[in-house]
C-alpha cells in the first residue's frame, strides 16, 4: 500500500511538471503566432495604404487644357487644346524610366475632350466629357477622374461684320433676250472664297431683267466661322446688254455695204484659188475635176439681201442676214453662172444703240449652186416656217 502510494505521488509530480512545461511552450507559441499575425496584418494594411495613397493622387489634367472659340458670339464652337509637352514633363518629373515614359505618352495620346455644345454665347454653361484609357492611368499611378465638367463660356468674339456681295462679281454675257449670268466669288479668305451663289434665272435673260443672286450657304454656318453678313441675297439688273436685231430698220446700211463688198471680194478670191474647183463645188459634177484648173470669175454682183427673224422658240439662231450673189465662173472648157448665199447669224444692237454683226471667216460662210431657186430654197425658203423673211432694199 505504501509502495503504491509513493509510486502514485512520484508519477503525479512528473505529470504536473510535464504539463507545466507544455503549457509554457504553448504559451510561447501562441505569443509568437500573435506577433506573426500582427506583422502580416500590418503589412497588408501598409500596402493598402500605399495603394490608396497612390490612387488618391488626383491629377487635374484641366490645368493643361485650354479652351478657345471659333465663330461669332451666339454661333461659337468650343475648341480644346491639350498642352501635351507640358503634361508629359509634369507626369514624368525627374524620372527617366522608359516604361513610365511609354505609359505617359500612351495616356496623353488617349486623352479626348468631347462636348455637344454649339452656337455658344458668352456666359453660356455647357458640359464637357473627358475620356482617356484607364489602363495607362493605372500604369502611370494617377487618377484624372472621368465624367463631365461644366464650363462657362468667356472670351467669345463678337464676329466680323461683312458685306458679302462686295466681293461677288455678277456679269451678264450674251445678247438679249438670250443672255446668261456668270457669278464669280472674289473673296480671299479661305472659308469665304469657297462659298457658292445661285441665280434665280441663269439663262434666257433679256435687257432690263432683274436677277436675284442668293448665297447657297446658310447664315448660321457663315456666323459659325466668325463672319456676320449683312445680306444673304442681292438683286442685279441686266441694263448693259446688247440685244438682237428685231427689225430691218435696226440694220446699219453702212455696215451692210461693207459686208457686201467683202462678199464680192471673197467670191473672186475663192474662184481664183487653185486649191479647189468652184465649178465642181457648185455642180458636184466630177467632170470638172478633169478640166485644166485655171478658173476665173467675172460679172460678180450682189443679187439681194434678206433679214430672217425668229417667230417663236423654234430655230437655232435669233436672226439671220443672207446675202445672195452671182458670178460667171469659167475654166478652159466651160463657163457657168454660179450663185452664192452668204450667211450671218445673230446680228445685234450694242448697249450704246449701234448695230453690229459678226462677219469674219467669209470663206466659210457661203454655199453655192448653179440653180438659184434651189439655193434660195435651201437657205431661206426652208426656214420660213420658223422665221419671217424680209427683203432688205
Amino acid at each position: 500500500m505504501e509502495v503504491k502510494e509513493f509510486a502514485h505521488k512520484v508519477s503525479g509530480d512528473k505529470i504536473g511538471k510535464e504539463l507545466k512545461k507544455e503549457l509554457k511552450f504553448m504559451g510561447r507559441s501562441i505569443e509568437k503566432r500573435k506577433v506573426g499575425i500582427i506583422i502580416t496584418v500590418t503589412g497588408v494594411i501598409a500596402a493598402l495604404v500605399v495603394i490608396l495613397f497612390i490612387r488618391s493622387q488626383r491629377f487635374d489634367v484641366w490645368d493643361y487644357i485650354t479652351v478657345s472659340y471659333e465663330g461669332a458670339n451666339g454661333y461659337a464652337k468650343p475648341v480644346f487644346t491639350l498642352n501635351k509637352d507640358g503634361l508629359y514633363r509634369q507626369l514624368m518629373g525627374k524620372s527617366d524610366d522608359s516604361d513610365k515614359s511609354y505609359n505617359v505618352k500612351m495616356l496623353i495620346s488617349s486623352i479626348n475632350v468631347l462636348t455637344d455644345a454649339k452656337d455658344v454665347s458668352n456666359g453660356d454653361t455647357y458640359k464637357v466629357n473627358l475620356e482617356f484609357d484607364e489602363k495607362y492611368e493605372d500604369a502611370v499611378g494617377i487618377s484624372m477622374g472621368k465624367g463631365y465638367k461644366k464650363i462657362k463660356a468667356t472670351g467669345v468674339l463678337k464676329g466680323t461684320s461683312i458685306e458679302l456681295f462686295d466681293k461677288v462679281d455678277v456679269l451678264f454675257t450674251g445678247v438679249s433676250p438670250e443672255a446668261s449670268v456668270t457669278i464669280t466669288n472674289q473673296w480671299d479668305d479661305d472659308y469665304l472664297s469657297g462659298i457658292t451663289f445661285s441665280a434665280d434665272k441663269s439663262s434666257g435673260i433679256a435687257f432690263g431683267d432683274t436677277v436675284n443672286i442668293k448665297c447657297d450657304v446658310e447664315y448660321e454656318d457663315i456666323a459659325r466661322h466668325g463672319f456676320l453678313p449683312s445680306d444673304m441675297e442681292a438683286s442685279y439688273t441686266a441694263d448693259k446688254l446688247p440685244s438682237y436685231v428685231s427689225k430691218v430698220s435696226d440694220i446699219s446700211k453702212k455696215i451692210l455695204e461693207q459686208v457686201q463688198q467683202e462678199v464680192l471680194e471673197t467670191i473672186d478670191s475663192q474662184v481664183n484659188d487653185n486649191t479647189f474647183r468652184m465649178l465642181y463645188k457648185a455642180t458636184k459634177d466630177s467632170a470638172y475635176l478633169y478640166h485644166i484648173n485655171n478658173e476665173t470669175s467675172s460679172e460678180t454682183k450682189i443679187l439681194g439681201t434678206y433679214f430672217l427673224k425668229k417667230k417663236g422658240t423654234e430655230g437655232d439662231c435669233n436672226n439671220y442676214i443672207y446675202i445672195l450673189a452671182s458670178s460667171l465662173v469659167s475654166d478652159s472648157e466651160d463657163s457657168r453662172t454660179v450663185y452664192f448665199a452668204f450667211s450671218y447669224s445673230n446680228a445685234y444692237i450694242n448697249v450704246d444703240g449701234t448695230f453690229d454683226m459678226i462677219h469674219d471667216n467669209e470663206s466659210k460662210r457661203y454655199v453655192c449652186n448653179t440653180d438659184m431657186d434651189a439655193l434660195y430654197q435651201d437657205c431661206i425658203g426652208n426656214r420660213s416656217d420658223n422665221y419671217t423673211v424680209e427683203d432688205i432694199k
